[in-house]
């Protein structure tokens, strides 16, 4: 039988496309990204489109995928220490724990309990850094954005077995990471997932605070249990301690729930006594799914009393991309304008970063350029600076030292060699900021370039100063071979 040319090169090609359509939904999109459409350049074309074409490493990667590409030469060498951290935390997430033991080969870390903790501390001390620097040259922006261990990671996604791994080869986690995993693996097993009592007891045994993992355990199940499973908690094992503490969470965590009962859950803990407080909208603009469901329960919460501070508010709208919550925000009070625009080009959010601007317009916020370029540049976000520069010109945006050493911090090869085709002049630390985000590939980039100068003693804390020296280390010896290195 011939086939039809159009179809030969398919992956199915004696199957009609309404039939191999079909079967494609019953795969796992990371399925489709990472094995059907890589048989040819026709097979790439018949499964199209972002949910097929991109690699979410949150969900399950088929280990054959994962392992080739994770373990392949130079594979981290681009990657930052905090997004090295991300790698860890996302594979985690994803429950496959063949994938998480080639990510902690990748990284170079042991899978141990120091190496996680010290990386995790470090990443946590480079973000403080880096908002401290931007904080120093007039960009109102967060120090700390919230982060969480490998093994809550784990644990929020329901993964017990992830749990199990991780303890049986780092033992000794913190009474609070130990305490909050233990809470979400009730929370999971009380919206119908698996139990694993082991995990469960185990974890709960490390958090030696039983009022505090009562605590999380309410906490996880007012975001993630229906309103029943929620008074089934409580009522088993009362609020944890401290009480005050652990009603204001729940009643956070309820406003922001994606369960379809989300209301029903804040109504009930208001008549359960809990406080009304101002976090309660800010975590909601923050954390809750969709800007429009986002816009409708800021409204209903103001709606019911709860205090309204527009300008934090309008910051969490910011970081998370939410335009039109973010636009009806800055109508009550424009002055959160400037951290709006600054925490927008941190977070790389270009639709809300546009949309303050007016969409291209003028029509809206006025937008510092500089400040705006120095935050896009210091979150490594190129296509946010790249607008900037087309909306607002080179000279409000200003290519100076200063721009090209935010560049450096971020650990982007792609930011620096963009700043360096349009004439950006290199700053004298560049090359300590970028040891000090723990890129290899940008230590590299900037020594090849007559860059040199290892990151001083004074520079970062003991954990980002070990990781640098390593960064730098690794960099020159591979680098200034080939290239001279100016003093």
């Amino acid at each position: 039988m011939e086939l039809d040319t159009r179809r030969s090169g398919r992956v199915f090609p004696q199957l009609p496309d309404e039939l191999t359509e079909l079967i494609a939904r019953r795969l796992h999109p990371n399925e489709i990204a990472v094995t059907r459409r890589m048989v040819n350049k026709a097979a790439a074309a018949q499964f199209r489109g972002p949910h097929r074409a991109r690699v979410r490493l949150s969900q399950p990667v088929p280990s054959h995928a994962f392992a080739a590409h994770w373990l392949a030469p130079a594979a981290t060498r681009r990657l930052t220490l905090p997004r090295k951290g991300d790698l860890l935390r996302l594979t985690a997430a994803s429950g496959v724990v063949a994938n998480l033991e080639v990510a902690v080969r990748a990284v170079g870390w042991e899978p141990t309990l120091e190496a996680f903790q010290v990386h995790d501390a470090a990443a946590l001390v480079i973000a403080g850094r880096k908002g401290h620097w931007l904080i120093q040259r007039g960009c109102p922006v967060h120090t700390h954005l919230p982060r969480c261990s490998i093994l809550y990671a784990a644990a929020s996604a329901g993964h017990p077995h992830v749990c199990e791994w991780l303890l049986e080869r780092a033992p000794g986690w913190a009474a609070d990471d130990a305490a909050g995993a233990a809470a979400c693996l009730a929370a999971a097993a009380a919206s119908g997932g698996r139990p694993r009592p082991a995990a469960a007891a185990q974890l709960l045994k490390l958090g030696t605070d039983s009022g505090a993992a009562q605590r999380d355990i309410i906490r996880h199940s007012a975001r993630h249990s229906d309103l029943a499973a929620l008074r089934r908690r409580i009522q088993a094992g009362g609020w944890g301690q401290p009480e005050e503490v652990s009603r204001g969470k729940a009643l956070l965590m309820a406003a922001s729930s994606p369960t379809p009962d989300w209301a029903a859950k804040v109504e009930w803990l208001e008549a359960q006594g809990c406080r009304r407080s101002g976090k309660v909208i800010r975590w909601c603009a923050y954390l809750s799914k969709g800007d429009q469901e986002t816009l409708a329960r800021v409204v209903w919460l103001r709606g019911r009393g709860y205090p309204f501070d527009a300008v934090e508010i309008a910051t969490a709208a910011a970081y998370s991309g939410k335009t039109a919550t973010l636009q009806y925000l800055l109508a009550e009070a424009p002055e959160a304008a400037l951290k709006a625009v600054c925490i927008a080009a941190w977070g790389g959010q270009l639709a809300a970063l546009q949309a303050l601007y007016g969409g291209g317009g003028g029509g809206g916020v006025e937008v510092d350029g500089h400040r705006a370029a120095l935050c896009a540049a210091m979150g490594g976000h190129l296509h946010v600076l790249a607008w900037l520069v087309e909306a607002l010109g080179a000279e409000a945006v200003r290519l100076d030292e200063e721009l090209f050493a935010a560049g450096a911090g971020s650990g982007s090869v792609e930011l620096l060699t963009w700043l360096a085709e349009r004439g950006c002049p290199r700053k004298p630390d560049a090359l300590a900021l970028a040891a000090g985000a723990g890129c290899e590939a940008a230590a590299e980039w900037l020594v090849e370039r007559g860059c040199c100068g290892a990151p001083k003693r004074n520079a970062a804390a003991p954990d980002v100063l070990l990781a640098g020296r390593r960064v730098f280390a690794a960099a020159t010896s591979s680098a200034c071979t080939s290239a001279p290195c100016a003093a």
